[in-house]
């Protein structure tokens, strides 16, 4: 019951401070793996893509692959919009007797996001994602029931040049009820009014088993509406050592 009045609570405080919203340049997900508080912007349609190269290896398994995702977004109010997730991977393993090819998508989800409050210095915004991954869409990813995945999500403005972003939440794989726990912490720097810089880590806790990630990365603004990402990360848990390198690019209109 305190946790329902919490929650009602800041999201009254939500409808009555939400102000100063709508941004000149676009508010974008990529690069890395933090999403940030707020929307999109009422009637605005943005897209967010991009590909990744995967390479890991631990004592049982070698292998490489690459990944495409597409994130769609589209603002119905100033604090809320709704999304999709496409998601297509394709993988080579090797497990030292055998070796095996997988594709498929790997993610479909629809999903909203809620700005619920804009702070102000280090006063957090805070928002809420929640997206729902769909079952047996085919391909060797296909997952057996809906999968949630939910975000509580904060950003400080810790100076003109640096901000500093926090998602903590749950998810579910689609194929048991044993939810993982998720997390990111990123520190990004404006070096200019069009490039920024960024440093994250991350992680995922599954009953007792806690992995966590470094990445880092540049975005590039070309215009108000278009912009170019590269990053990369790295992970050592469990004598697995997993890297990736990916590129992209965010686009809007109205």
């Amino acid at each position: 019951m305190i946790r329902l009045y919490i929650l009602l609570h800041l999201l009254f405080i939500g409808i009555t401070h939400l102000y100063g919203q709508f941004n000149e340049t676009i508010r974008t997900d990529r690069p890395g793996q933090s999403i940030g508080p707020f929307g999109v912007g009422k009637g605005f349609f943005q897209i967010q893509s991009g590909v990744d190269y995967l390479n890991y290896n631990n004592p049982k398994i070698r292998g490489k692959g690459a990944l495409s995702n597409t994130v769609i977004r589209y603002g119905l109010t100033e604090p809320f919009e709704v999304s999709a997730m496409i998601e297509y991977k394709g993988e080579n393993t090797d497990n030292g007797i055998d070796s095996q090819n997988t594709n498929g998508f790997s993610a479909v989800d629809l999903g909203m996001r809620y700005h619920i409050y804009t702070g102000n210095g280090l006063v957090p915004s805070v928002g809420f994602q929640i997206r729902w991954r769909i079952p047996q869409i085919g391909g060797d990813y296909e997952i057996d029931q809906w999968a949630p995945n939910f975000l509580f999500v904060t950003n400080q403005q810790l100076s003109d040049k640096l901000s500093f972003t926090t998602n903590c939440g749950a998810s579910w794989n689609g194929n048991n009820a044993t939810p993982q726990g998720n997390y990111t912490a990123n520190l990004s720097y404006a070096i200019t009014s069009n490039l920024g810089v960024y440093i994250e880590n991350y992680g995922s806790l599954l009953q007792s088993d806690f992995d966590s990630f470094l990445d880092a990365g540049i975005a590039y603004l070309i215009n108000n509406n278009l912009q170019l990402d590269l990053y990369s990360g790295f992970g050592k848990n469990d004598e697995a050592k997993d890297f990736f390198v990916s590129a992209g690019i965010s686009w809007r209109t109205k």
